[in-house]
């Protein structure tokens, strides 16, 4: 099997006289990703118990047949197994009556296949047909956390909307709707990013005193300062760690001490780790685990794209998204970040402007 598991345990039911060749489920193709399951036994349905000589078996319309296919399986933690009906039968109509039957890794007793006749016709079932198949899932099993109203549950463009609420209520639950709620909620916590990002205390490319200190304006903020960038995780509008370029604890200030990196003469994306600075990135990484914040399913604001470095960390997070500021300071992470199947969405300071209500041209 593809993917991280590399087998899946089957023994054959006591009773059934049938070789491992047989009795194992197959692929019909190549990227199939689906195995045939064969009628082996007739089961009652109560007892699960076989009932011998049973085929052929005639499923009339509207009727249900419990079928074994004489295995039992051990499913490992985390992956799921799903019976499905075969595409060929059910366009004769016949299928299942539980579709998808589910099979739990605990679960240790004959698979079970129950058979619907959906058509106007009787369908017979030879022993040894092949009647479903069983495809295998990654499942996740989250903590529930109770709130006590559903107002404390986060909002979405589509709400309270039930069944054909998502195409048959007009406006209120489109796409375009959807989208510009999206881009206004990028734009509020892009600003956020920007504002974290003055925080920065990065000299690269500052005006210097004559002593070789940095110059600072009467806000104290570094003049001429190029590298000033600043990071948001958040999940919805709630903000749940943020960070900004700065020198670590025990390092020399670089305001006071000068650049390490211009001293050097290091060109841009050279040696990230001759610097005594972290990138927003990382510091809002670290603040979030110091915290105790799990970021996972999260979006990330930054208002440079990242660089490698951060963007091997980014992939590691199982982040929703990446929200970047458009043409900024470029980097080469996004494409790791993309690989990591991220979403990456860039946002343009002329729309954080307008959500501002700052004149724009």
């Amino acid at each position: 099997m593809a993917g991280n598991v590399s087998s899946i345990k089957f023994a054959p039911i006591p009773g059934v006289d049938m070789s491992p060749e047989e009795l194992e489920p197959k692929r019909r193709s190549d990227d199939a990703v689906g195995y045939d399951l064969m009628a082996v036994r007739l089961l009652k349905k109560g007892t699960r118990e076989p009932i011998p000589n049973a085929f052929p078996v005639t499923i009339g319309p509207g009727e249900q047949a419990l079928f074994g296919p004489g295995i039992a399986m051990a499913i490992p933690k985390g992956i799921m197994g799903e019976i499905r009906p075969r595409s060929g039968l059910s366009m004769k109509g016949i299928t299942m009556a539980n579709a998808p039957g589910t099979i739990d890794p605990d679960y240790r007793g004959e698979v079970g296949i129950l058979v619907l006749n959906k058509s106007k016709e009787p369908f017979v079932v030879n022993e040894r047909d092949c009647i479903a198949q069983l495809v295998f899932a990654p499942v996740e099993l989250p903590k529930l956390q109770y709130v006590s109203s559903v107002e404390e549950l986060p909002e979405t463009t589509r709400g309270t909307g039930g069944f054909g609420s998502t195409g048959m209520s007009g406006e209120g639950y489109g796409t375009a709707r959807s989208e510009a709620e999206i881009r206004r909620v990028d734009c509020y916590l892009m600003s956020v990013a920007i504002q974290t990002a003055a925080m920065s205390n990065c000299v690269r490319g500052c005006e210097l005193n004559p002593d070789g200190t940095a110059k600072v304006d009467n806000f104290g903020n570094l003049v001429g300062q190029q590298r000033r960038f600043g990071a948001v995780f958040a999940r919805g509008t709630r903000i749940l760690s943020s960070g900004y370029n700065h020198q670590v604890k025990g390092q020399s200030l670089c305001s006071d001490a000068g650049c390490l990196r211009d001293a050097e003469g290091i060109p841009s994306g050279h040696r990230l780790e001759r610097c005594r600075a972290i990138h927003a990135e990382e510091d809002a990484i670290m603040t979030a685990s110091e915290n105790g914040i799990s970021l996972s399913r999260s979006v990330l604001y930054v208002n440079a794209q990242p660089c490698q470095m951060c963007a091997k960390s980014l992939a590691t997070l199982r982040l929703k998204a990446v929200v970047i500021l458009a043409n900024t300071y470029p980097e080469s992470g996004v494409d790791i970040i993309e690989n990591a199947d991220i979403q990456v969405r860039t946002i343009s300071m002329d729309d954080v402007k307008r959500f501002q209500g700052i004149a724009v041209g």
